[in-house]
């Protein structure tokens, strides 16, 4: 009877096909009570799909089995929880391409601004020192304009005023030549009378012709001289004019090294200014990566702990339900003992024909139950040693995962930080080569502005010829005497002050008086200060008269 039954156990075992969900993984063969617990917990979902193809209405109806907790009506499907996660990290994808397109956008309109910055401001900084040019341009042909008209209006006026100061002597001079001749004639008067005639006649050719030539030397003279003054006055204005020149050119030169200066310093600035930008940008980007990271990693470590939850309450369940069923099967095996001892008693007794009174066959009987008690009890300790063992080592194994977890996390982090650190110094590097590389070919700029500047000056010497050379002579001797005169004054300034000093000391040596050392105190500190102020009057004096020509000479 009870090999049939059990015959029969297995057969229903071979019949049944189970289907196995993720969540409960099975590495040996199914036995009844797992058969028993799984039907308890499956339920069978349909679902049915109507949709058209070419005109004919085609209905789909799949099925699919799920299991189900009796008490909290809850379903487990591993594979539904693997796609609900699943689902989860496709949205945080794309929540993450989403904030990094984003911050790209971001960062392409924080340079595109910048650039547009840095064109504006070096645009507006070269044509304000255009502008300035122009202004210096239009003040210098102003001022060569107002210049040659002095110039004309000199010439013209010193022409004329030397025009009549020459005929006033060409009179002077033609009046010297008629009283020679009046003398003459006073001279020949004193000759007898037959010869007053012949020799005044004689006398007045030659003296005619010599006033002739003289006058005429008289008059080349006069005209030399004004040439010459003339020429002196227009060479004169010639050499102011190339100085003029000069110091125009040689302003326009500074205000161009100052253009090239500012436009060196905004090329330095705007490089800093990208570079700020450039590191700034990289920053953020390794801290969106590092904030999806954190995030990421808290979606893993909740996805794995609520998965060993779930495999913990699953243990949990099915413990539970083999502690129910443990009971009833410990009964039926201590009722089929018991059948099985009575039995055996029953043919124990028949074949070797041994008599048992009723009294030893209930005393073996009750030994029987006392150790099938026994053993049952012994079955439950180890029983619940055994699911125990399992929960313990199911918890250890979950906690043992959420520390791979973490602690691959935490290298995954620091990895993070070490590249972020390798990019910030690859970047900081590149900006000191291209720093590096701008200053190297800035010298070259410098030299090529400075031969420019140089060829311009020589154009304009070669202009101009030696008028500018003797201009830059005169000027250079104008500024040291101004030098040597400034020199001068300070050192008489210092000199007088060092006379009233010893002046001073001296008198206060020779006042041998027996005064009163408060009064003669007070006296002396007295006309120290009056005499103090003096100097500092007499200094600040000699200071406005250096710091005037100091400025006439900047004038000039």
């Amino acid at each position: 009877m009870l090999r049939r039954n059990k015959r029969d156990k297995d057969n229903k075992e071979n019949d049944v096909e189970p289907v196995i969900g993720a969540a409960v993984e099975r590495k040996r063969p199914m036995t009844k009570e797992d058969i028993q617990k799984m039907n308890l917990k499956k339920k069978t979902r349909k679902r049915t799909r109507k949709f058209e193809i070419d005109g004919v209405t085609v209905t789909t109806t799949t099925s699919k089995v799920i299991y189900r907790d009796e008490e909290s009506e809850t379903f487990y499907d591993e594979q539904y929880f693997r796609k609900q996660e699943l689902r989860e990290l496709k949205l945080l994808q794309k929540q993450e391409q989403k904030q990094f397109q984003d911050l790209a956008l971001k960062n392409q309109s924080f340079k595109d601004q910048q650039e547009k910055r840095f064109e504006t401001e070096m645009v507006s900084c070269v044509k304000q020192y255009e502008v300035d040019l122009q202004n210096m341009v239009e003040t210098q042909k102003k001022q060569v304009d107002k210049c040659e008209q002095q110039q004309h209006e000199d010439l013209r006026v010193s022409s004329k005023r030397m025009r009549q100061e020459q005929e006033k002597e060409l009179k002077s001079f033609r009046d010297s030549l008629k009283q020679e001749m009046k003398m003459i004639k006073h001279e020949v008067e004193l000759l007898p009378k037959d010869r007053r005639k012949e020799a005044l006649r004689i006398r007045k050719d030659q003296l005619e012709r010599e006033h002739v030539d003289r006058e005429r030397s008289f008059v080349e003279r006069l005209n030399e001289s004004h040439e010459s003054a003339m020429k002196r006055l227009s060479d004169t204005h010639k050499e102011r004019v190339a100085l003029l020149d000069r110091q125009f050119l040689q302003q326009k030169q500074q205000l161009m090294r100052a253009r090239e200066a500012a436009i060196w310093e905004l090329e330095e600035r705007q490089l800093h200014e990208r570079h700020q930008l450039a590191k700034r940008q990289l920053k953020d980007l390794f801290f969106l990566q590092r904030h999806q990271m954190l995030v990421h990693h808290e979606k893993e470590l909740d996805h794995l702990k609520r998965m060993m939850e779930r495999r913990e309450e699953e243990m949990i369940k099915n413990q539970a339900v083999e502690r129910r069923a443990l009971p009833k099967r410990i009964r039926a095996e201590m009722k089929a003992r018991e059948m099985m001892y009575r039995e055996s008693l029953r043919i124990s007794v028949t074949n070797l024909h041994e008599a048992i009174t009723p009294t030893e066959e209930k005393d073996r009987f009750k030994k029987f139950q006392e150790a099938e008690k026994k053993r049952y009890r012994a079955e439950q300790q180890r029983f619940e040693m055994k699911h125990s063992k399992q929960l313990e080592e199911a918890r250890a194994g979950s906690q043992a995962a959420v520390k791979e977890l973490e602690q691959l996390q935490n290298e995954k982090r620091k990895m993070l930080m070490e590249h972020e650190t390798t990019k910030l110094k690859e970047l900081d590097e590149g900006y000191s080569r291209e720093l590096k590389d701008w200053k190297a070919d800035l010298k070259p700029r410098k030299q090529s502005l400075e031969d420019e500047f140089q060829l311009q000056l020589e154009e304009q010497e070669k202009h101009y010829g030696h008028y500018l050379t003797a201009a830059l002579q005169a000027e250079r001797i104008r500024s040291s005497r101004e030098n040597g005169n400034d020199s001068l004054r300070s050192k008489q300034s210092r000199m007088f002050n060092e006379s009233i000093i010893s002046g001073t000391s001296s008198v206060d040596r020779r006042s041998g008086k027996s005064v009163d050392r408060k009064s003669s105190g007070s006296d002396y500190s007295g006309s120290g200060s009056r005499k103090s102020s003096s100097d500092r009057k007499l200094s600040g004096k000699l200071s406005a008269s250096r710091h005037s020509l100091l400025s006439r000479g900047s004038d000039l």
